[in-house]
């Protein structure tokens, strides 16, 4: 996965410093299309003296997302105007009414902008406009072709692109604007395949992990990612080699925390393969390493593994030490999403065992942590079993007034816990 992002980092950074091909574009799917954008966006740091923008509002039509990009432009220039009030610069000219006017072809409208954009730079020898045409929806690719072709040059660079340079997307399973520079004979775009599928994934960190020129931590990292990607897969015997290698290497460099990490790796494909007895042991020895050398991330995670992992068993006393653990070290490393689920399931290793005011009282706590965090299904989950204990019990008021809590949940109006008191 390193490799992959190092490499898509490192083909945008070389498109924005040379001068020959004004316009990139990248292949990738909808999904890989969020990291181009924010490794796009990345560029502003090595880049400061470029004017980087980014237009990744979905694509409905053509019409509709220029109107997204004239706006995105309006919008910056105007935030930008106190700045250079402050710095007694002139402000920004206004944006011209051909970008504004809906009148006019889409395709018009956004050369206008870029003309716009251009003549913001204080120096067109050493400053670039560098424009991302990335929308992470595109309803109609035929029409996303015709806007990005309408920019895009052919044999020569004509003048106006000479400090432009525009990056576009290309859905690398229907190479539309690839098929279409092929059939037109364009020479003068880049492109570049961003591939982070499964297989090529796996590949990658193949490659890494077996090679003796890299240093040995990060061939091990690349090894721990190749066996998560076993378990992910029902791979589970690769899987447990894998993590057994790890184990025997991090404890020759004296590294408990991975090692606790890769006893919760084992942990989870004995789950999966059906010995949750095992799997709890695996869980409880990563907790003592864990414990031990006070590494707090990898055992929170395995308190929430071994919190469920109880209550596959109906191991409640467990369940509930475990739970109640969680709710300390997810406070600790400031978890607040941990914090409200440890409290629900400790709430609910106490119902299991009979101890039904407890419970209770841990599922208003619940409530009152996810009211107050904004944690909205966990709240409509610890609700929902309120009503249920309510109902058990025979509590109509009660569970009336849960109902109501639960109601308002749903619709998004809920404040405050309910029976609660200013």
């Amino acid at each position: 996965m390193r490799r992959k992002f190092e490499e898509l980092r490192e083909n945008l950074e070389e498109f924005v410093a040379q001068d020959e091909y004004p316009m990139l574009v990248v292949g990738c799917t909808p999904e890989e299309l969020a990291y181009v954008i924010k490794f796009f966006q990345g560029l502003e740091e090595p880049h400061p003296e470029h004017f980087l923008v980014t237009f990744p509002q979905p694509f409905h039509t053509a019409a509709l997302y220029v109107d997204g990009v004239v706006e995105s432009v309006r919008l910056q220039v105007e935030a930008a105007g106190p700045l250079r009030a402050a710095r007694r610069e002139c402000p920004f000219p206004p944006i011209p009414s051909e970008a504004h006017d809906r009148g006019l072809p889409p395709e018009a409208r956004l050369f206008a902008a870029l003309m716009y954009l251009r003549g913001l730079l204080p120096d067109e020898d050493e400053h670039r406009v560098v424009v991302g045409l990335l929308p992470l929806e595109c309803a109609d690719r035929a029409a996303y072709r015709r806007l990005v072709a309408s920019v895009m040059p052919r044999d020569e660079v004509p003048p106006w692109m000479g400090a432009l340079r525009l990056v576009a997307c290309d859905d690398r399973r229907d190479r539309v604007l690839v098929d279409a520079m092929r059939a037109n004979g364009v020479t003068r775009v880049l492109t570049f395949e961003v591939d982070l599928s499964t297989p090529a994934l796996t590949d990658a960190l193949s490659r890494a992990a077996a090679d003796p020129a890299l240093p040995v931590m990060e061939r091990m990292t690349s090894l721990h990612q190749l066996a998560a990607l076993d378990y992910s897969y029902q791979r589970y015997p690769d899987a447990l080699e894998k993590y057994g290698a790890l184990f025997a290497f991090y404890g020759s460099m004296g590294l408990p925390a991975m090692q606790a990490l890769c006893l919760h790796g084992v942990g989870d494909v004995l789950r999966a393969t059906g010995d949750p007895a095992a799997a709890k042991g695996r869980y409880q020895q990563g907790l003592a390493l864990a414990m031990e050398h006070k590494a707090l991330a990898p055992m929170l995670n395995l308190l929430l593994s071994a919190t469920e992992v109880c209550f596959e068993l109906r191991h409640y006393p467990d369940a509930e030490r475990f739970a109640e653990s969680g709710t300390k070290v997810a406070a600790a490393v400031m978890n607040v999403y941990a914090y409200c689920d440890l409290h629900e399931r400790w709430g609910d290793a106490l119902v299991a065992q009979q101890r039904h005011g407890e419970g209770l009282a841990a599922y208003k706590k619940c409530e009152a942590l996810c009211g107050k965090f904004e944690y909205g299904p966990r709240l409509e989950s610890v609700l929902e079993r309120q009503v249920r204990l309510f109902e058990t019990a025979r509590m109509g008021a009660e569970r009336r007034e849960a109902e109501s809590a639960l109601a308002a949940a749903r619709a998004g109006t809920h404040a405050a816990p309910h029976g609660a008191h200013p």
